[in-house]
């Protein structure tokens, strides 16, 4: 028997490409450090589930908006030149307000050496806005 989804977009029209490039868009400025527009692009119940351990605690972390904009503050002030970029544009499932995407994040370490992360994030789209996202952190590079 087949299985069928509720889109988890709840406005008048599906998750578009355009739009979940636009939000991907969104989503890099924000962590770039352009904090002001998290309220345009993220859900008010947003969540982000970090996959992995990226503190050394040895456990996940979820972040609602508010710690998520401290965080990406806190992380643009403590490492040098960071920048954040999305690797290829985003896979957007339209029926089910879903999409994909892998990006990069370099900065420079302490002796000015440049460090090089990868990830993917998953998001859930709801009314427009980005209302979760899981994202998977490591040091690895795609192919093209």
């Amino acid at each position: 028997m087949p299985v069928t989804t509720t889109p988890t977009t709840t406005d008048s029209a599906p998750l578009t490409r355009e739009a979940g490039t636009r939000l991907v868009e969104g989503w890099t400025a924000l962590w770039n450090g352009d904090v002001a527009p998290a309220e345009q692009i993220l859900a008010p119940d947003f969540r982000l589930h970090f996959a992995d351990d990226f503190d050394g605690t040895g456990s996940a972390k979820t972040f609602g908006q508010n710690e998520l904009t401290a965080f990406i503050t806190a992380n643009s002030q403590a490492l040098t030149g960071m920048t954040f970029a999305a690797d290829a544009a985003p896979l957007v499932d339209t029926e089910r307000g879903e999409m994909a995407c892998r990006w990069i994040e370099s900065h420079a370490d302490g002796d000015g050496d440049i460090i090089v992360k990868s990830g993917i994030d998953m998001f859930a789209v709801t009314d427009g806005r980005i209302s979760a996202v899981w994202s998977l952190t490591g040091n690895r590079r795609f192919a093209a």
